[in-house]
């Protein structure tokens, strides 16, 4: 009777270490695909943004200032491409709108026809092609619900440009369109020791280096989007967070501009190349758990001169 019970018992130890290891694996792999799917919903909201972007992007470093995609050491085939932690670009808001009236007058604004797109922000973008004008937006006023307009005055005057009543091809009107500057910058992700990370830390700096042979490796990042506001009591511009899309990244620098065949920067496309790994869970015997997401991303239509 003795040896019957303690067979038993033994066997309930080892159904409930069993019954334990598969839960403990189950919620590993949850949270390995949750970190994944997250990724590619961040790459496919990138994606759909790019695509829809009518101006060139621009790489930025982790203070936001522009970094030229010029690159190392010099423009021939062989070249390294720079990679940056964002990317900027612009979106329409609304448009096609029309200059209804030009009073002129000592403030020179223009009135713009957005009744039913609604008016724009401070922080966004004009752009009247057929007069080549781009400026930001500073200051809005009417009501486009009532009135069906927006006065609208920009950072450089440049409403100015246009004349009281303008006149293109026989028709008085000029087409425009209100654009957001959006970015999307990796941030608060930080860097662990790692005899076969792929990060050496030089002079302060973080340097990329092949994989497998650094000392550090970066995990935790998140991708942020942000769009370009205007705060009215200091004058200036500032990026205002609106969104984080993805979480758990390991790659700090995802964004490039891709090579031509002549070892120059192709604008045409920015290349991302994002890694997305729970830091919590790990390898358990696989070579790795984490996901790559490599891809070039065409932006297809242009209606800026400048970016």
């Amino acid at each position: 009777m003795s040896v019957a019970v303690s067979v038993m018992c033994l066997l309930g130890v080892v159904f409930f270490q069993v019954l334990q290891s598969g839960m403990i694996l189950s919620a590993k792999n949850t949270a390995v695909n949750a970190a994944h799917e997250e990724g590619r919903q961040g790459i496919l909201r990138l994606t759909r943004d790019i695509h829809a972007s009518i101006s060139v992007p621009q790489l930025r470093d982790a203070n936001f200032a522009v970094i030229s995609s010029t690159p190392s050491p010099s423009a021939s085939p062989g070249a390294t491409p720079p990679t940056a932690p964002a990317i900027s670009f612009q979106n329409i808001s609304s448009g096609p709108n029309w200059i209804w009236n030009d009073p002129g007058g000592v403030n020179g604004m223009i009135m713009i026809k957005d009744g039913v797109a609604g008016p724009p922000l401070p922080g966004m973008h004009l752009i009247i092609p057929a007069w080549g004008i781009e400026d930001d937006i500073k200051t809005v006023t009417g009501s486009p619900s009532t009135s069906g307009h927006s006065n609208v005055t920009t950072v450089h005057g440049y409403e100015t440009g246009v004349k009281r009543s303008p006149q293109y091809q026989g028709a008085y009107y000029a087409i425009t369109y209100y654009t957001n500057r959006s970015m999307y910058a990796v941030k608060n992700g930080n860097y662990v020791a790692d005899p076969k990370g792929d990060f050496n830390l030089v002079s302060g700096q973080y340097v990329q280096v092949a994989a497998g042979t650094g000392s550090y490796h970066y995990e935790n990042g998140e991708l942020h989007y942000y769009l370009q506001s205007y705060n009215s009591s200091t004058n200036s511009f500032f990026w205002q967070d609106k969104a984080t899309v993805a979480r758990y990244l390991s790659s700090p620098q995802p964004f490039s501009i891709p090579l031509n065949q002549f070892g120059g920067s192709d604008n045409r496309y920015v290349q991302v190349t994002i890694s997305v790994r729970d830091p919590k869970t790990s390898n358990r015997g696989y070579l790795a758990t984490s996901s790559l997401l490599n891809t070039k991303i065409d932006y297809r239509s242009r209606l800026t001169i400048f970016q």
